[in-house]
């Protein structure tokens, strides 16, 4: 009987011990060690940027993708003035994540308006010659 008791307490303690191995719902990687060094050395952006886009695809690829990953990876590319591909991104976490759809709206919205003031204007403006040839003629008098 004592052997049954041993039995049992291994049982259970195996069956504890492997819930509490690490599992995660989403791939983070080392997102957090990588954005905290990002806020203290902001010089070392780029690598941040390639880590995040790592982690990204990851994600992607797995199916598993963690709150905020799109957004912050469309804020990067707001922030290298590429605002069409950050539309993208704000909209994939908005139909991803429905609770964040409110901010990514804000998001898309200033993007796009970034958008339209980086576009040249497309109708040709006067040009300077054909303003100094207009003839500017002196109202008529009118007498009393």
């Amino acid at each position: 009987m004592n052997v049954c008791a041993k039995s049992f307490a291994v049982l259970v303690s195996l069956l504890a011990l492997s819930g509490c191995a690490a599992k995660t719902r989403y791939v983070w990687r080392d997102y957090d060690t990588k954005l905290y060094s990002h806020y203290k050395d902001p010089a070392q952006k780029e690598e941040f940027y390639q880590a995040l886009k790592e982690t990204l695809d990851d994600a992607e690829s797995s199916g598993r993708i963690p709150p905020g990953i799109y957004a912050e990876y469309g804020y990067v590319l707001y922030e290298q003035g590429n605002s069409s591909q950050a539309i993208l991104y704000y909209q994939k976490e908005a139909d991803l994540w429905p609770e964040s759809r409110f901010f990514m709206t804000k998001l898309i919205n200033m993007a796009k308006k970034r958008n339209k003031a980086q576009v040249p204007p497309t109708t040709p403006t006067a040009a300077p010659e054909a303003d100094a040839k207009q003839v500017v003629t002196a109202p008529p008098e009118v007498s009393k």
